[in-house]
C-alpha cells in the first residue's frame, strides 16, 4: 500500500533528527579530541620553553626567587591555573607556584599525572641540564571546555533543525493542500462533466498536473463530440434511404433498381463518414510519406476521363512531367482530387470545360459550369450542404476535402474564375512541396 505524504514527512523528520544527533555526536567527539590535543601541545610547549629559559641562567636562582617567579607567571588562583614545579637536581632545590610541589619520581619521564582531592591532573615533564620542569593542568578543565563546545554546537544545530522542520511542514502543507483540493474536485465531479479544473495559486508542478488533466478533458470531450457528431450524421443521412427501403420492401413487388440505388447511397454515406471520422482523429498523420502529387493527379485524371467524355465534358490536365513531392498520404490526396473533379463532373452541363492543373505550390480544379455564389462558398464546405437538394450528392465531398487539406497543413479555397467567365476554381494551397 502506498504511504501517505504525511507519513513520509514524519519518516523524513525522524531521519533528519537522527542525522542531526549523529552529526552533533561526531562533531563533539572530533572537537573534544582536537581541543585536547591542542591543550596538550600547548602544555608541552610551555614546559619546554620554561625549561630552556631557566637553563639559560648561568647561576640558578634561589628557591624564594624561583617560587616568586613561578607564582608571578602562573597564578594558582586562576580557574585554568597550571601546576608548575621546578626541581634542581644538583642543589636539591624544589620550587612551585602552589603550596605543594609535585614530586619527582622519574627524571626521564615525559608525561606525568596524579590525583589530588578527587581531581585528576596530567601534564608534561621536561629535563634541561640540571633542571627538571613539571607542568600539569586539571583534567576537569577539558570537560568544561567540551561542555562549552557542545553547547555552542547543539544550540545552533537544534535551532536550525527546528526552523528546517517548520519550513518542511509548511512546504508539505502548501504542496499537499492543492493536491487534496484537486483530488476532491475529481472525486466530486460528475462523470459527464469535462469542464477545466480550477486550481488557482498552485505550485508549478501541480499546475502542470492540472493543465495535463484539463488537456486530457479537452481531448476526451473532442473525442466524444466527434462520436456524437458521427452518430448524428449517420442517423441524419440514413433516415431517408432506410425509410425508402422499408416502404419498398413492404410492397409485394419491390422496385429492385430503387433498392439497389438506396443501398449504394447508404454505402457511400457510411464510407465517407468513416473517412471524416478517421481524418478528425488524426490517424492518417502517422502514415505520411514523401508522395508525388503530380502522379496522383495523373492517376485521378485517367480515372475520370472516360466518365467526363461520356457526359460531353472536356476534361484536361496541365500537370508537370517532373515529380512534385509533398509529405502526405497518397490515398487521401487521391480522395481530395477525386472529390474536386467529381463535383465538377456532376454539376457542369454538357460542353463545359474542366481543367486539372498543378504548380509548385497549388493544385486547382477549374470549370466553366454554373459555379457557386460567393455568399454560399464558405457554407458549401460544411457537412451535408448542397446547392441542389434534388441532386444525388451527399454534401460530404467538400467537407472531406477541407479535412484532408488540414491534415496536410494545406488550405482549400473556392473562388471565381480569374477571366471573369462563369464557373468555379477549387484550389489547394500547399505548405511547400519538396523537390524530388
Amino acid at each position: 500500500m502506498t504511504p501517505r505524504l504525511s507519513r513520509l514527512a514524519l519518516i523524513l523528520a525522524v531521519l533528519l533528527l537522527a542525522a542531526l544527533a549523529a552529526g552533533i555526536a561526531a562533531t563533539w567527539r572530533a572537537a573534544s579530541e582536537e581541543f585536547t590535543g591542542i591543550l596538550d601541545d600547548d602544555l608541552e610547549n610551555q614546559t619546554t620553553l620554561l625549561a630552556r629559559l631557566l637553563d639559560a641562567d648561568e647561576a640558578p636562582p634561589s628557591r624564594p626567587a624561583l617560587e616568586h617567579l613561578l607564582r608571578q607567571a602562573f597564578d594558582a588562583e586562576d580557574e585554568d591555573a597550571l601546576w608548575v614545579t621546578v626541581h634542581d637536581l644538583r642543589s636539591g632545590v624544589v620550587a612551585s607556584n602552589r603550596a605543594e610541589a609535585f614530586p619527582l619520581v622519574d627524571a626521564g619521564a615525559e608525561e606525568i599525572a596524579t590525583r589530588r582531592q578527587g581531581v585528576g591532573w596530567h601534564g608534561h615533564q621536561q629535563r634541561k641540564g640540571r633542571l627538571v620542569v613539571q607542568m600539569l593542568r586539571r583534567d576537569d578543565l577539558h570537560g568544561e571546555v567540551r561542555d562549552e563546545v557542545l553547547e555552542d554546537i547543539v544550540l545552533p544545530a537544534v535551532a536550525g533543525s527546528v526552523v528546517a522542520l517548520a519550513l518542511l511542514g509548511l512546504f508539505l502543507f502548501f504542496a499537499v493542500r492543492p493536491l487534496t483540493r484537486l483530488s476532491r474536485q475529481l472525486a466530486e465531479r460528475d462523470p459527464s462533466a469535462l469542464t477545466p479544473l480550477a486550481l488557482p495559486l498552485a505550485p508549478r508542478e501541480i499546475a502542470d498536473l492540472r493543465d495535463a488533466i484539463n488537456h486530457l478533458f479537452e481531448r476526451v470531450d473532442d473525442v466524444l463530440a466527434r462520436e456524437r457528431r458521427f452518430a448524428s450524421d449517420v442517423a441524419h443521412e440514413l433516415r431517408t434511404p432506410l425509410t425508402t427501403l422499408r416502404l419498398a420492401l413492404a410492397d409485394e413487388q419491390p422496385d429492385l433498381p430503387l433498392l439497389r440505388g438506396e443501398t449504394v447511397r447508404m454505402t457511400r454515406v457510411v464510407e465517407q463518414l468513416l473517412v471524416l471520422a478517421r481524418l478528425e482523429q488524426g490517424h492518417w498523420r502517422q502514415r505520411f510519406l514523401a508522395t508525388d502529387l503530380a502522379q496522383v493527379g495523373r492517376d485521378a485524371f485517367a480515372s475520370w476521363q472516360p466518365r467526363a467524355r461520356a457526359q460531353g465534358l472536356s476534361l484536361r490536365a496541365e500537370l508537370p512531367d517532373a515529380a512534385v513531392m509533398v509529405r502526405g498520404d497518397a490515398t487521401l490526396l487521391r480522395i481530395l482530387i477525386d472529390n474536386l473533379i467529381g463535383n465538377a463532373v456532376r454539376y457542369c452541363p454538357a460542353g463545359a470545360d474542366i481543367l486539372l492543373s498543378l504548380s509548385a505550390r497549388a493544385l486547382r480544379v477549374s470549370d466553366t459550369g454554373p459555379g457557386i455564389p460567393e455568399a454560399a462558398r464558405a457554407r458549401m464546405m460544411a457537412r451535408f450542404e448542397r446547392l441542389d437538394r434534388k441532386s444525388d450528392g451527399l454534401g460530404l465531398g467538400l467537407a472531406i476535402c477541407v479535412q484532408i487539406a488540414e491534415v496536410h497543413g494545406a488550405r482549400l479555397s473556392l473562388s471565381a474564375r480569374a477571366d471573369g467567365a462563369s464557373g468555379l476554381v477549387a484550389g489547394l494551397i500547399l505548405p511547400g512541396p519538396e523537390a524530388s
